[in-house]
């Protein structure tokens, strides 16, 4: 009987736990896209103030600082993103697991105010993440990345 009663007990408890843990965000990451789909997808959510959701496109080498992310990929910050558009990404260059594209902004809305952005990706596990300039630059293992990025 008193097995019965521990075994009940931690059953529930198990349910308790595993229930508390369930009720985080539903925040999925778009399966397949291309670079340019990445940032694309990257910018919509960053524009409509959904950072959580932009942040599953950054590399999880470069997620802990999206500010810097998008900084570099907007050339603003998430205040000043709500005015500014995402006219076009072209991807430049690709080598193997790296990609470099260029993304063109209209930096105010109602302007012709334009900015040319590099940016970098890498593909890890066969979807491809926006990396981080500071990263690319400092990191050996991005070696190849910084050179398709010096040449735009």
């Amino acid at each position: 009987m008193r097995n019965k009663f521990i075994l009940v007990t931690v059953l529930m408890l198990a349910l308790l736990v595993t229930a508390g843990c369930g009720g985080g965000s539903d925040l999925k990451r778009q399966a397949n896209l291309s670079p340019e789909g990445v940032i694309r997808t990257f910018f919509a959510a960053a524009k409509n103030d959904r950072m959580s959701e932009a942040a599953l496109y950054v590399s999880p080498t470069s997620v802990g600082d999206m500010q810097t992310v998008l900084k570099f990929v907007t050339g603003q910050t998430n205040a000043s993103i709500k005015k500014s558009n995402l006219l076009s990404v072209k991807i430049v260059a690709q080598q193997g697991d790296y990609a470099a594209a260029l993304a063109t902004l209209q930096t105010e809305q109602n302007s012709l105010a334009v900015a040319f952005k590099p940016v970098g990706l890498e593909k890890i596990d066969g979807e491809w993440y926006i990396v981080d300039s500071d990263q690319i630059f400092r990191q050996a293992k991005y070696r190849v990345l910084a050179q398709l990025l010096s040449g735009i």
